[in-house]
């Protein structure tokens, strides 16, 4: 009988990463430790209600929105020692995330994928498998007419969205494309990003589009995309940090 091929398919994955201000240092060294990573960080700010503010590691308006760039057999090990030393399994602290790319640059992938397989990368993908199975949620984003940001807020909230990470963002040399869309975009605009379970997905997707879509004055454009694997406000089950 034909031994049947276990070796794993070598490929980056985006790590984002919501933490405070101060622990912005720590998370890259955490990925560091782990493997050759890219990191590139940006002002980011929380909104919630009230009561959702310190679960969702967004009680400071200020945070660091951290894209890191990690080989995907070094996944769960980065988002343990992550766990570990941002304690993102306590309320408050923040929370990361991995969505898979389509494509990356060469000369950067070679550089990452240079991370050694361990020989529990077998098993690291195993449980990555069913983690991915189970977990089932993704981020929306939209990106909106800065003036309609506290309706897009207001109306995703009443659709089940618990919180948002805002990043302040403009509209540039767009004319072909709208032209093509048939509206015009307003320069300054927020971008505001949702991660949700998927069965929300969809109500808080219409919600905005209903409230501030492309054919309203908040003239928003959404997408959506799929989340692999996440850690913290208690979604992640480390039983060393349990």
């Amino acid at each position: 009988m034909a031994k049947k091929n276990t070796a794993i398919e070598k490929r980056a994955k985006l790590l984002i990463c919501i933490v405070k201000k101060e622990d912005e240092i720590a998370l890259t060294e955490a990925c560091s430790s782990c493997c050759v990573s890219l990191h590139f960080s940006g002002i980011g700010f929380g909104t919630a209600k009230k009561n959702y503010m310190s679960y969702l590691g967004l009680d400071e308006i200020e945070k660091r929105v951290v894209y890191s760039l990690i080989p995907n057999y070094a996944e769960a090990r980065v988002l343990k020692a992550i766990n570990k030393k941002l304690r993102l399994y306590l309320m408050g602290n923040g929370i990361a995330f991995t969505i898979p790319l389509s494509g990356i640059s060469s000369i950067v992938s070679n550089a990452i994928l240079s991370t050694p397989v361990r020989d529990d990368a077998s098993e690291t993908n195993k449980n990555n498998t069913e983690k991915e199975r189970n977990q089932m949620h993704e981020l929306i984003v939209a990106v909106v007419n800065q003036k309609f940001t506290d309706k897009v807020i207001d109306s995703s909230r009443a659709a089940g969205a618990t919180g948002a990470t805002i990043l302040h963002t403009r509209s540039i040399n767009n004319k072909q494309a709208e032209q093509l869309i048939g509206t015009s975009f307003t320069q300054e605009t927020d971008t505001i990003a949702f991660l949700t379970s998927h069965e929300y997905k969809a109500k808080i997707m219409e919600a905005i589009r209903e409230n501030a879509g492309l054919k309203t004055d908040g003239g928003a454009v959404l997408f959506s995309l799929p989340v692999d694997t996440l850690i913290g406000i208690g979604r992640f089950d480390d039983e060393e940090d349990a």
